[in-house]
């Protein structure tokens, strides 16, 4: 045999796996054998440096130690680092030296000592060589760096709670390096020469391995009470896992598991790191984005101030990402040598490589999926906190913004836009953090791509690049296309929100006068004529630039290959075409990537933008109030202004107050009175500052208290909307309530004062809302008191109580300076100072009789109101009761003084964390003390009291449904029959075909490149490339098909099919539904769950289908190929089915927690919005802010392990993919080995496959679950669809004759009805007979229930038991529609939309302009419209709000006289208009236009129902007297009293 022969069977005899072989024969030098004489430099081993010895298929005894040496070096180096960062941290409670500590330095002392021993051995060995030899070095090296380590475990105990990540790295890779090593030793058989050392050597490794073990896996011990202490504190166990535990997520574990076995709750979630919380990040964003402002005050940008803030953590992902895109590409690399290895089994020339290089090979592609998958999950998870800290930032700086705006600013932004910044433009900025690196990865991967390629075709790879080249425009065009597209989508959806918002809101109007049909087709028109025509572009578009897509690689592989053909004379082998295609299998992901990244990028600069411009967007001036230290004296001037010109806009010209002098002193009542719009509201809030200042001074000396003409009340209870954030005190929270009239209600109220309100205050009545709002001023004990017309919700008995308990000389606030904007002539005459406003000018001022005297304009007021009340006189006798009860009130009132004196500034406290920490038993002591601490800024609003106390209340609003566990498959049955069947079959047949021509193309390949391997040259190319090419293309179509049947006629057929249901079903819901469900909760519905219908359910049913099928194929393709690896598939099959149980109940409750911790941000923001000058003028900005930073963490407690969740889970299934690559390759390396005559053919195309299973195996996971958790909105989106609806609105065989009610005669017949089921009656055993044409007066206490009678009518609410006849009609058994839109209303409160003024009167457009124009005549509106840009078409801004409330009230009376019916009901109506306008209102009424009209008027004001022909008194419910109102003033009941109070009396006839 020649020698080249005899040393290759050589090498395949020491090439075995574990070294092992027959003894005998001298392969070369043993490890511990030393020349004379250094051979080569620092190596005394006659084999020297290697690295490869030339005896046996093996290292060489020197480089051996090579690997020791590096380890060595490193644990020495950075374990020096570590022991100077270890020595600043704080010593942690530990339970001092224990097993633990004991055992694990004994070991390791152990180690120490056998290295010592190794040592001693080696010395003896080497004789006089030793000193300069590596392998000595070596070993004193390991042994100076164990010292090193011992030190590091010896003060971690100490200093942390965890194994520090050092250590544990030095051990895992010392490890492996001495397991090379061990296999090296017994390839050399030192056992047969050297037992000794062999021994030594041994024990050495063993100890080394059980201190790793114990170093690692020993459990903590946290003292006695370690874990309780995590628990209070609410930490994140991720600031205290080991670095194996953040590699591999296993911090992560005891959650998944805890969530296997029970649903989980808020109450399971884990704090948030100290880094993530939003005070922090919060504060991060405010400090970069004010240096921002600083150096560019023009052009701030937010890219920077992000950048600042949170981009050092994201710099680290990047090099994890680099560390991923090289690992990725070192695969197919590999996979060459691979195929070298199996086909130097087939090729006789040659002798057949080492098995034990088959096994390294098939370790390394382990090894490197293995580092692959956990350097991807570092990066990604970084991204995601990266993410989740740019949200907290940036939520918590819009919001703190929100708190600023000034009127222009907020001008151009509706409540909705501003919500959305918030939504969804912060939404756009998180992610984009996940693709953001992608911008540089994806091109450096090309690169790579490239270099590799060009290794294995040579320039054949140019012909690749063009094709690319050729694509990026084609790709370029499409993504533009679609950005426009999506931009446009925005809009729609921004309108479409908008839209319903408004619908919601204004339910109540749609309902009463029977629109809903007019605005069901306004709804349908934005959603099906805009939104989803647009939606069906964008899924073309999709699917033109999938295609472009799916065949971007195959173009790309189909071109090289064929130039590599026809230009290169090498034959096309296996071994060049499966590592090509393995490479540009890799190469589609960042070539799909890099667009996504590009509208990613643009998606959040728009984002960017839009929140730029609103953190820019202008701020109230500063300098429009001076305020100063409030005075003690008695008539000391609080509010002064001089020469104040103020306007609502800086760069309009209009200005809304001119040339203002107005001072107010302490202890005085000074009024302001004027017509609707004369400017009262503006002059008030001008002394809050949210005017803009044009000339003049305004100074406030104090502080204020301010109740809003439209009261803002909170969604909490009503004793939190009254002390709203100070210290509770219960003696003065008492008096207030007692003061404002609220006893009463309180009873009334289901949990008294611990009702909870709903949204907007649904379930308090105007006047109620009106007196908390009050109270609200009252509790906060200010200096000074603006008060917008307080009093004319309430009714006029109750306005007189508040006048003497509150406002009055006598009143609980007669040291304070009040100053109230009103049109109540009883109110003037007990104020000290009036000034009257005329068009933003004070035109008259001075005392009651001052101005009574002079004969100007407060006079005429004070004669229109005496003409009105000309049936009543004032009365003076007040009853000698009262007043006694008022001075007992003073005495103790200037007790309350004194003391508020010494007291000075009221304290913001917790109002009632006592309570709930008391009450409830210790067992869960995590859930209240984490409560309590956060308490004390008196925590997040509705949890102060634990849902198990408030168990017993029953107006908390349901609890947002979320449904536990699996989503049933009735719910997909449903989508998919929405969806349209046969769609979905086409759909299924389309993908698996292309699926099976892809692989159909690979196969091709194969049998091709094995022909040239045979032949040793190209032969058919024509044949080959052309059938290639058919596959390819031929997938790529179907691709296509696939895509737009998905797009076009599954996903948005169904989605327009759900929103109609769920439309139809809202708008036929009772009232009911809306009172206890907040506005936030239906959005909700309409926005993000359309939205996932829309756009995110069908691509990923996409994905998990494509991936599904890709997996299954791939394993089909390596059993064929090796079929031992199907016994494989069961157990990794279950393995894998196990992770995912695990996994998806975790997850899903996760996701669901998130989504439902989301909406309270939202609702809180918006209601934030609605009260903005409300929390100004308190001066509670700061409480507010903290409300927010609470609720946006509570969010992100659950957000942050829903994502961690996605990396455990995916960490876990790569590791399952890279053992399928390993018995791919492990199997096949076994099956050659053992002669089966494998083709390399069979296994590159097994392998090229199994590299990819990875990828789908975890896309399939992610999909199920984002298909379970997007299929929720499915559900959601049903479960309103089928909403319990009303009466039905037509029936068709019970239509009433077409002149109904052409009497206008009505009937209660023992009526009584409730709000909804489970409340009490609200009206008892009604009986009234109304003959036609009367009018009614309808009059009682607030709650009395006068506002129910009209909902009756209408049936807003329907009877429990008796009913209503109309003209001898039962009302109940006819359809709603016929029944509303037949009687004419004008609601309490005014509902105007955006739009026009004629959708606004006329929403169906079924008026003419003349009609239109005469009803704006009649109610006294037309000039002011004429006057508007536009006439009637001229804008009416979001819920009215260019028009005063006493305009709003005016059209509201228009929209009646459009309605022509013989019925006409007003309730409260005269609430928010001035005198004047009333008078003008009360005779319209009485002229002949309304004189052959039913009318019934529910009044808070007496004078307005004294001519009426009857009175009906209601009292708790029920009918109390009816009778003319002469008759029942004579009674002197309940009728006597009300007219007294309201200082009125009736003449006798």
């Amino acid at each position: 045999m020649d020698p080249y022969t005899e040393q290759q069977v050589l090498l395949s005899t020491t090439g075995s796996f574990s070294g092992l072989r027959p003894l005998g024969g001298d392969f070369g030098s043993n490890y511990l054998s030393a020349s004379r004489s250094y051979k080569q430099p620092f190596c005394g081993n006659s084999e020297g440096w290697g690295p490869l010895s030339p005896h046996r298929y093996d290292f060489t005894p020197c480089f051996i130690d090579v690997w020791i040496a590096v380890v060595a070096a490193g644990g020495l180096v950075l374990g020096l680092g570590a022991i100077w960062l270890l020595r600043k941290q704080k010593q942690v409670a530990t339970s001092g030296k224990n097993l633990h500590f004991w055992l694990k330095q004994t070991l390791l002392a152990a180690v120490i000592a056998d290295i010592i021993a190794q040592l001693i051995i080696q010395v003896i060995s080497f004789g006089s060589i030793a000193i300069g030899d590596f392998r000595v070095w070596t070993t004193v090296l390991t042994i100076a760096s164990l010292f090193v380590v011992f030190t590091i475990q010896w003060m971690e105990h100490f200093r942390l709670r965890h194994a520090h990540g050092i250590p544990l790295f030095y051990w895992l890779l010392l490890i492996i390096a001495s397991a090379v090593k061990l296999r090296s030793l017994i390839s050399q058989q030192l056992y047969a020469k050297n037992l000794p050392y062999f021994v030594v050597y041994c024990v050495g490794f063993g100890l080394a391995v059980a201190a790793f073990l114990v170093e690692w896996l020993w459990p903590r011990d946290m003292g006695r009470d370690g874990y309780d202490a995590i628990e209070e504190e609410g930490e994140c166990p991720v600031e205290y896992a080991t670095v194996f535990s953040r590699l591999t997520f296993d911090w992560m574990t005891p959650l998944m598991k805890h969530g296997y076995k029970v649903f989980l709750t808020e109450e399971d979630l884990w704090g948030l790191a100290k880094p993530d919380q939003t005070k922090n990040t919060g504060f991060a964003f405010n400090d970069a984005w004010n240096k921002e402002l600083k150096h560019r005050p023009n052009s701030p940008s937010l890219w920077i101030a992000l950048f600042r803030a949170y981009g050092g953590p994201y710099m680290v992902a990047a090099f994890y990402k680099v560390g991923n895109d090289v690992s990725q590409y070192i695969q197919p690399q590999l996979l060459r040598l691979l195929i070298a290895f199996v086909a130097s089994f087939h090729q006789p020339e040659i002798a057949p490589q080492p098995v034990v290089k088959g096994a390294a090979i098939a370790l390394a592609m382990f090894a490197c999926a293995v580092f692959q998958t956990i350097m991807v999950h570092q990066y990604f998870q970084r991204a995601y906190e990266t993410g989740m800290r740019i949200k907290g930032g940036l939520a918590s700086a819009i919001y703190r913004k929100s708190l600023k705006l000034s009127n222009e600013g907020r001008s151009s932004k509706t409540t909705g836009d501003i919500v959305n910044y918030m939504a969804v433009d912060s939404q756009r900025l998180q992610d984009l953090t996940q693709f953001l690196q992608q911008a540089w990865s994806a091109p450096f991967q090309i690169v790579i791509c490239m270099v590799s390629l060009y290794h294995l075709v040579g320039w054949s790879m140019m012909a690749g690049i063009v094709v690319m080249i050729v694509m990026m425009p084609i790709q370029g065009f499409t993504a533009k296309l679609m950005k426009n597209m999506q931009k446009s989508q925005m809009k729609n959806k921004d309108a479409r929100s908008r839209l319903i918002n408004e619908i919601i809101n204004n339910m109540k109007a749609i309902k009463l006068y029977a629109w809903g049909a007019a605005f069901m087709n306004k709804l349908n028109y934005v959603r099906n004529q805009q939104e989803l025509k647009n939606l069906r572009k964008i899924g073309a578009t999709q699917a033109v630039a999938n295609f472009t897509w799916s065949t971007a690689p195959f173009f790309v592989s189909c071109s090289t290959f064929t130039v590599f053909v026809l230009t290169q004379d090498r034959p096309l082998t296996t071994e060049i075409v499966f590592p090509s295609l393995a490479l540009f299998n890799l190469l589609t992901f960042p070539l799909a990537i890099l667009p996504m990244v590009i509208t990613a990028i643009v998606e959040a600069s728009v984002a960017i933008g839009r929140i730029t411009a609103f953190l820019t967007a202008e701020e109230l001036q500063s300098d429009a109030v001076t305020i100063e230290p409030a005075p003690r004296e008695m008539g000391e001037e609080t509010v002064t202004i001089r020469g104040g010109t103020f306007s609502w806009n800086r760069h309009e010209e209009r200005k809304a107050l001119k040339d203002i002098d107005f001072t107010a002193y302490k202890g005085e009542l000074s009024c302001i009175v004027g017509r609707v719009g004369s400017g009262k509201s503006s002059l008030l809030q001008c002394i809050l500052g949210d005017l803009y200042k044009d000339k003049g001074t305004a100074i406030v000396r104090g502080t204020v208290a301010y109740a809003s003409q439209q009261t803002w009340i909170l969604n909490a209870t009503v004793k939190e909307n009254i002390v709203f954030g100070y210290r509770y005190d219960s003696e003065f929270y008492e008096k207030t309530v007692k003061a404002c009239a609220l006893l009463d209600d309180f009873a009334q109220l289901p949990d008294g004062d611990e009702t909870i309100v709903g949204e907007r205050g649904i379930s308090l009545s105007g006047g109620q809302k009106a007196r908390v709002s009050l109270a609200r001023a009252v509790y906060a004990r200010a200096d000074i008191y603006l008060l917008d017309d307080v009093l004319s919700a309430v009714d006029s008995h109750v306005g007189k109580h508040i006048m003497e308990q509150v406002l009055g000389p006598r009143g609980l606030l007669n040291t304070k300076t009040r100053i109230l904007a009103t049109n109540a002539i009883a109110v003037l005459k007990q104020a000290s100072f009036i000034t009257l406003l005329k068009d933003g000018e004070v035109v008259e001022k001075g005392t009651y009789r001052e101005l009574s005297a002079m004969q100007g304009l407060v006079a005429d007021m004070l004669r229109t109101a005496g003409q009105e009340s000309s049936s009543a006189s004032p009365s003076s006798s007040g009853s000698a009761s009262e007043t006694t009860t008022i001075i007992e009130q003073e005495s103790t009132q200037s007790k309350e003084e004194m003391e508020e004196s010494q007291e000075r500034v009221p304290e913001m406290a917790p109002i009632r964390t006592g309570a709930s920490v008391m009450d409830k038993p210790r067992s869960s002591s995590m859930a209240t003390l984490r409560r309590a601490s956060t308490a004390s800024f008196r925590g997040p609003r509705g949890k102060l009291t634990d849902e198990e106390l408030a168990g017993n209340t029953r107006t908390r609003q349901a609890k947002e449904f979320a449904e536990k566990g699996k989503v049933k498959w009735s719910v997909y049955a449903e989508y998919a029959r929405e969806n349209n069947l046969i769609a979905v079959a086409i759909y299924v047949f389309t993908l698996l075909a292309s699926q099976t021509a892809n692989m159909g193309g690979s196969v091709w390949l194969k049998e091709w490149s094995e022909t040239n391997a045979k032949n040793g040259v190209n032969k058919n190319v024509g044949m080959f490339i052309g059938i290639y090419f058919a596959f390819g293309i031929g997938s790529s179509l179907l691709t296509v098909i696939q895509t737009l049947i998905l797009w076009i006629f599954c996903s948005i057929e169904a989605s327009r099919k759900l929103h109609e249901r769920m439309a139809n079903a809202i708008f036929r819901s009772p009232m009911s539904f809306f009172d206890t469900t907040p506005t936030g909760r239906i959005l909700n519905r309409f926005s993000s769950d359309i939205y996932k219908i829309d756009e995110v359910l069908a691509r990923t049913f996409n994905q998990l289908f494509v991936n599904a099928a890709k997996s299954s194929f791939t394993l089909v393709i390596i059993s064929v190929s090796t079929p031992a690896f199907v016994a494989l598939i069961i157990p990794l099959a279950l393995t894998y089915y196990w992770i995912q149980r695990y996994y998806l109940r975790t997850s899903r409750e996760l996701k669901r927690l998130d989504s439902v911790s989301r909406s309270p941000i939202y609702a809180h923001f918006q209601e934030t919005l609605g009260g903005v000058s409300t929390i100004r003028a308190y001066r509670q900005q700061h409480r507010f802010e903290l409300e927010n930073e609470w609720r946006v963490d509570s969010n992100l407690k659950a957000y942050f392990p829903a994502v961690s969740a996605n990396r455990w889970l995916a960490i876990r299934l790569e590791f399952i993919g890279a053992v399928v690559i390993l018995a791919a390759a492990g199997f096949s390396i076994i099956s050659v080995a053992n002669e089966s005559g494998l083709s390399p053919g069979l296994v590159g195309l097994a392998m090229s496959y199994a590299l990819q299973i990875t990828t789908a195996l975890n896309w399939i996971v992610r999909q199920t679950v984002e298909v379970e958790t997007n299929i929720v909105a499915v559900e959601r989106v049903l479960e309103y669809a089928r909403l319990p609806s009303e009466a039905p609105e037509i029936i068709p065989n019970r239509r009433p004759p077409v002149a109904w009610p052409a009497k206008g005669e009505l009937d209660f017949v023992n009526y009584s009805t409730r709000y909804r089921e489970g409340l009490d009656l609200v009206l008892k055993n009604i009986n009234l007979d109304i003959k036609s044409h009367e009018k009614i007066g309808v009059v009682g206490r607030t709650g009395a229930g006068k506002s129910s009678l009209t909902l009756a009518l209408f049936r807003l609410i329907e009877p429990a038991t008796g009913h209503i006849n109309i003209d001898n009609l039962d009302t109940s058994t006819i359809g709603l529609l016929d029944l509303r839109r037949r009687l004419a209303i004008i609601p309490q409160d005014a509902a105007l939309f955006e739009g026009t003024v004629r959708d606004n009167l006329d929403p169906a457009h079924v008026h003419d302009d003349t009609e239109l124009w005469s009803v704006l005549e009649h109610a006294r509106l037309k000039d002011h419209v004429a006057s508007m840009e536009g006439g009637l078409e001229a804008k009416i801004n979001e819920g009215g709000s260019n028009l005063s409330q006493g305009q709003r009230q005016l059209v509201n009376l228009a929209r009646a006289m459009l309605t022509p019916s013989n019925i006409l009901v007003l309730d409260e109506a005269t609430a928010a208009v001035d005198i004047e306008t009333d008078a003008m209102l009360q005779r319209t009424l009485r002229s002949p236009l309304f004189a052959n009209r039913t009318i019934i008027t529910v009044a808070h004001r007496l004078n307005t129902i004294l001519d009426s022909d009857r009175v009906v008194v209601l009292d708790k419910g029920e009918v109390a007297e009816f009778d003319t109102p002469a008759a029942l003033y004579k009674k002197e009941g309940l009728f006597y009293h009300l007219v007294r109070q309201a200082g009125l009396e009736i003449e006798d006839d």
